[in-house]
């Protein structure tokens, strides 16, 4: 097996963050059972979606480490399988926001990101390849790295997942962050827990697509799994 340590960090990380994921997810959903607080089990979903993002470095590094191939990436396949929880994310995450801050509004709150998402996986589906950056396909030499990929921010997809993830940090982080002032005791620090959880994830979810696999890779995925912890303990 010839992955050198880049290779290595980003597989090893990739499969942390999936494997975790699931296992925080199944975790919170539990305590959503044991504590009848539904929007634990919300949260639980959101955080093995989250974790399932990471899906196609994760089965591109079993490739390698099995088989001393890279996956076949027909059409952007790795992207692909990475990139379609991230519309489910979103919306589950708006979900537990509107709850919360507009619970009033919430079905419009959804419905208005239901149809963006459908929208984003038409798109990512139609385009993968022009909707993707690719750093190449396939690795050279191959197996030596595991194919690097993220999205163009200059497409129709890049510009979708930016509106999304710009409007979790405005309404989620800082509508949060605005309720814990304006509260007091045990509520402002759920409330200001909730909003460090809600920036943790919007800023390292954006520092993923943007690091190149390395030594930061390690500190972004540690803070992009860290999110969903400020926002358990906020619930």
């Amino acid at each position: 097996m010839s992955l050198d340590i880049n290779g290595w960090i980003d597989g090893i990380t990739a499969s942390v963050v999936v494997i975790f994921g699931i296992i925080f997810g199944l975790f919170f959903i539990y305590r959503s059972k044991k504590t009848n607080a539904k929007l634990l089990a919300y949260l639980g979903l959101a955080n093995m979606l989250a974790g399932l993002m990471f899906l196609g470095v994760f089965i591109d590094f079993l490739f390698v480490v099995f088989t001393n191939e890279n996956i076949v990436n027909t059409r952007g396949i790795v992207a692909l399988i990475s990139y379609i929880w991230f519309a489910p994310v979103i919306i589950t995450a708006m979900y537990i926001g509107a709850e919360l801050l507009t619970p009033n509004k919430k079905k419009y709150i959804v419905l208005i990101f239901l149809v963006i998402s459908i929208f984003f996986e038409i798109v990512i589906f139609v385009n993968p390849l022009g909707s993707f950056n690719f750093n190449p396909i396939p690795p050279t030499p191959p197996s030596e790295n595991l194919i690097d990929y993220n999205v163009n921010l200059m497409t129709l997809a890049g510009i979708l997942m930016g509106i999304m993830l710009v409007t979790v940090l405005i309404f989620l982080g800082f509508g949060f962050l605005y309720k814990g002032f304006q509260s007091s005791g045990v509520l402002r620090k759920n409330f200001l827990l909730l909003s460090v959880g809600s920036i943790c994830f919007c800023i390292f979810g954006l520092l993923e697509g943007l690091t190149e696999p390395g030594i930061m890779v390690i500190i972004v995925r540690i803070g992009y799994l860290s999110s969903f912890w400020f926002m358990y303990f906020g619930l």
